[in-house]
C-alpha cells in the first residue's frame, strides 16, 4: 500500500553552445510520423507493447569513447508517434538504461519507458560516463557542482571541475547528438529522429533543439537533467531522487539550483518525485530526500513534486532506486511528462 503526498508548487552556455542552440523557441504542433515497422541493425529489447525498442551501444553510433562506459544505449518509440517531443533519460551513478526495463518490479508494459510511449513520445535512455557520484567528486565545494557537471555534460573540462580529464565521447551531449545521426541514417530512418535538430537534415554542424527535449533523470543523472534545464530553455525538466548537490560537512545546499534558470522554474517546465519506504513503524527515507525538495522549493526550481510513501515492493528497501524502477510508481510516471 502506499500512500501519496499532493502535488506541491513548488554561466554563459559555453562549451555546451556547441551542442544545443540557444532560447526555447515557439511550441510546435506535431505531425504525422511516418509508421516504422523495425529499428534495422540494432539488438531489440523487451520495450513496451506496440513500441519499437532497441539497443545501440555507443560503439555502434561511433563515440565509444575511453570504452569505460560501454553500455547501451535504450532507444523506444511508438510505431506512429504522437508527441513531438523527445524524452532522454540519464541513469543514476553507475546504472544503465537497461536496469529501468522490464524487471522483477515491472512488466514490459509499466516501466518508465513506458509510460513515456503511453503518452506518444519517443524516449531514449543514454549510456555516459557515471562513476563516480559528483556529490563524492566535490564533497563541500559549491561551484565544483556546477563546474563538474558541465564537465560530464559536455566533456569539455570546465574550470573548477572535479573531473580534469575526460573523453569527449563519454559525455552525454555528444553521445545524444551522435546516437540521433545514427538512428536518422542508418537505424530508423522512418522515426523522424532528424526533427531535433534545429536543421533536421542537417550533415555537419548539427545543433541540437533544446524546445523539443524534455530532460529527465535519476539520482546523478537527476542533477545533470537540472543543469541542461538551467543552461538552455528545454521543455521540461524532470528528477528523480534528486538533486542531491550539498555540502556534506554544513548541510548547505548547492546554488546553481537558484535563478537565473534558462528554462523557467515553474510546475510546466519542472517536475520531481521521491520516494520513501515504510516497515510497520519504521521508515526508510532517500538520503537524497532532503536536498532534492529544497532544489524543488519555489525560491528554485519551482517544480510540481511529490513525496510516495510505500510499505510495498523495492520502495521499502531501496526507495532511492524504487522511484524509477518499481511499476507501483506508474501513475506517478505518467504525470511526469506533458
Amino acid at each position: 500500500m502506499k500512500s501519496l503526498k499532493t502535488w506541491s508548487p513548488g554561466w554563459a552556455p559555453g562549451m555546451l553552445g556547441l551542442w544545443l542552440s540557444l532560447g526555447c523557441g515557439a511550441e510546435q504542433v506535431p505531425t504525422p510520423e511516418p509508421r516504422g515497422r523495425v529499428m534495422q541493425q540494432v539488438s531489440s529489447c523487451a520495450g513496451p507493447s506496440g513500441a519499437l525498442c532497441g539497443f545501440v551501444t555507443p560503439a555502434e553510433a561511433g563515440t565509444a569513447g575511453s570504452g569505460n562506459s560501454p553500455a547501451p544505449h535504450v532507444v523506444v518509440r511508438p510505431t506512429s508517434p504522437s508527441r513531438a517531443e523527445l524524452i532522454v533519460y540519464l541513469p543514476g551513478t553507475g546504472s544503465q538504461p537497461a536496469d529501468i526495463l522490464s524487471t522483477a518490479y515491472a512488466d514490459r508494459d509499466h516501466t518508465l519507458y513506458a509510460s513515456a510511449v503511453s503518452k506518444g513520445y519517443r524516449m531514449i535512455g543514454l549510456s555516459y560516463q557515471n562513476q563516480p557520484s559528483v556529490r563524492s567528486l566535490c564533497s563541500d565545494s559549491d561551484a565544483c557542482f556546477l563546474a563538474t557537471r558541465r564537465t560530464l555534460i559536455s566533456g569539455s573540462v570546465q574550470p573548477g571541475s572535479a573531473v580534469t580529464s575526460m573523453d569527449k565521447a563519454d559525455a552525454i551531449l555528444p553521445r545524444l547528438k551522435a546516437l540521433l545521426l545514427y538512428l536518422r541514417d542508418t537505424v530508423d530512418p522512418a522515426g523522424n529522429w532528424g526533427s531535433y535538430f534545429t536543421q533536421p537534415a542537417c550533415t555537419t554542424d548539427c545543433v541540437l533543439d533544446p524546445a523539443k527535449i524534455i530532460v529527465s533523470g535519476q539520482s546523478q543523472g537527476g542533477g545533470h537533467a537540472g543543469v541542461i534545464g538551467r543552461d538552455y530553455a528545454v521543455r521540461r525538466v524532470v528528477t528523480l531522487a534528486s538533486p542531491c548537490d550539498a555540502m556534506g560537512t554544513n548541510g548547505a545546499w548547492a546554488s546553481w539550483t537558484l535563478p537565473p534558470l534558462a528554462t523557467a522554474p515553474g510546475a510546466d517546465r519542472y517536475r520531481g518525485l521521491i520516494a520513501r519506504g515504510q516497515a510497520g513503524t519504521q521508515e526508510n527515507r532517500d538520503a537524497c530526500e532532503e536536498a532534492a525538495i529544497a532544489h524543488w522549493a519555489p525560491e528554485r526550481m519551482n517544480a510540481q513534486w511529490k513525496l510516495v510513501i510505500s510499505s510495498t515492493g523495492l520502495c521499502v528497501t531501496d526507495p532511492h532506486e524504487c522511484v524509477g524502477r518499481d511499476a507501483q510508481l506508474y501513475a506517478e510516471w505518467l504525470e511526469l511528462w506533458p
